[in-house]
């Protein structure tokens, strides 16, 4: 850990993306409140649309942005990003009606699918060393999951303290910080070669193109549908499980979260100890076929101690499946084409998420619970196996 923070680009970037996750934290609580307070008990539809505006968003926009940034001018749009989500998040103090989030919801996740792949691309620019990548994807990943956790009962402490529409301009600060600190990062010199003029649309899916024409990038993809499934039964229906089928309290509810929070960030946490294994395929695959096992064993879940032992599993293997991810890309891609692929994984895994939502939340309601964890249980056998075979069959690379 201490040779990743003796690189100055890795340890500014890396501060400023922790100071951007605690103000987003603290907007999700705020965004949570702020809708009850204008529809009362009708939040959570407000809430399903604005989660269902930031999945179009971040499919749609993302690759558009991300394929039209060229090397040299990724950290002028980073700062710009970063300005504009100032400026949209503190909006949000604002709003008196439902529309307005809605509308703000779509400009921040826009500009949010642009900032982070080129931010992860950034990364990958910085941390040549395979050992060292690894290492720094673990530590976001680590990052990401502790924001994850700790974020409610940050929040809950601030609230004796402050009101909830505070929260969006102490966001509003965040992404500023975040900004000046991107801006004093000194970025590694543009190795890119300068193309020729390439139409808009072409540019927009141009790392989507690459996808389809790799089959390692297709494995990729494969491999996000194991997680969107897997995680779209916790994430969608969770509160339905616990609160409806158990009949238990909203804390219950919390402490099921955290344990597949916790799982996700012990199994970073190993990824990062063993960040020396390059084979990081092998360590996906094996990730995405227990995670095909969990599913099945859940399917006689009939105590709430065992769904915690489940969700704590299925957090504990989504790590070792998403880590990796970011390296099997550099490996797959040149330098020129290094944004608009990030960018095109961060759409791709994203729609698999649009999908996932709606279809495991109808099929825990028609089908039950045993009927939705067999159904998802064949989905990521499927999806495994995909990957699988695309990864051990004659692979064709672009740049071979």
């Amino acid at each position: 850990m201490f040779e990743l923070f003796q690189i100055p680009a890795f340890r500014t970037l890396f501060t400023a993306q922790i100071i951007a996750l605690i103000g987003t934290g603290l907007t999700t609580i705020a965004l949570a409140l702020l809708a009850f307070e204008l529809v009362g008990n009708e939040a959570s539809i407000v809430l399903g649309t604005a989660l269902a505006i930031k999945m179009i968003a971040y499919v749609f926009i993302s690759p558009a942005v991300t394929g039209l940034i060229h090397h040299k001018y990724q950290k002028r749009c980073l700062i710009l990003l970063d300005l504009l989500r100032a400026i949209f998040v503190m909006l949000l103090f604002f709003v008196t009606s439902v529309w307005q989030i809605y509308v703000l919801i779509f400009f921040l996740q826009a500009f949010s699918a642009g900032f982070t792949p080129i931010y992860q691309s950034v990364i990958s620019d910085i941390l040549k060393d395979d050992r060292l990548f690894i290492k720094g994807a673990s530590l976001s990943r680590i990052a990401y999951n502790l924001e994850n956790i700790l974020s409610p009962t940050f929040a809950i402490l601030l609230l004796t303290f402050l009101n909830y529409s505070l929260f969006f301009v102490t966001n509003t600060i965040c992404f500023f910080l975040s900004a000046v600190l991107i801006s004093i990062t000194n970025f590694p010199q543009s190795i890119a070669k300068e193309t020729d003029m390439i139409p808009f649309w072409r540019k927009a899916v141009s790392g989507i193109v690459l996808f389809v024409k790799n089959r390692n990038l297709l494995a990729i993809l494969s491999l996000n549908m194991v997680i969107a499934a897997s995680g779209a039964m916790i994430l969608v229906n969770s509160v339905t499980i616990i609160q409806g089928f158990f009949g238990l309290s909203e804390d219950k509810l919390a402490i099921a979260m955290l344990c597949y929070g916790t799982g996700a960030m012990l199994s970073a946490f190993v990824v990062f100890i063993k960040s020396g294994d390059s084979n990081y395929k092998r360590i996906m695959l094996i990730g995405a076929f227990l995670t095909s096992l969990t599913s099945l064993s859940s399917i006689f879940i009939q105590s709430y101690e065992a769904l915690l032992l489940s969700w704590s599993c299925f957090g504990f293997l989504s790590s070792f499946i998403l880590v990796p991810i970011g390296q099997i890309l550099r490996e797959e891609t040149n330098v020129n084409d290094r944004t608009a692929i990030f960018g095109a994984q961060f759409s791709l895994s994203h729609a698999c998420w649009l999908i996932s939502y709606p279809v495991i939340g109808y099929l825990l309601v028609f089908g039950g619970l045993k009927i939705s964890f067999f159904i998802i249980a064949v989905i990521v056998f499927i999806t495994t196996s995909t990957a699988w075979y695309l990864w051990n069959s004659s692979s064709v690379n672009l740049y071979s």
